[in-house]
């Protein structure tokens, strides 16, 4: 179970969907999500509430807007 965080890196959000890392770039692009790159880190992270925007997505692909 995931720690409740502000940001979370692409990394751990693929973990925390189950998915490979590369497979959570289609989900930022189509929602738009935005990624942040933080000074003295080297990784990209994305918001929380984003990370909820995608396991929503992904239960309910449907729901996803063109």
């Amino acid at each position: 179970m995931m720690k409740k965080r502000e940001y979370l890196t692409i990394d751990e959000a693929a973990q925390e969907l189950g998915i490979h890392r590369t497979s959570v770039y289609p989900y930022l692009n189509e929602l738009h999500i935005k990624r942040y790159k933080f000074k003295l880190s080297r990784h990209f992270y994305i918001s929380a509430a984003d990370f909820e925007r995608i396991k929503e997505a992904r239960a309910k692909p449907w729901t996803i807007e063109e």
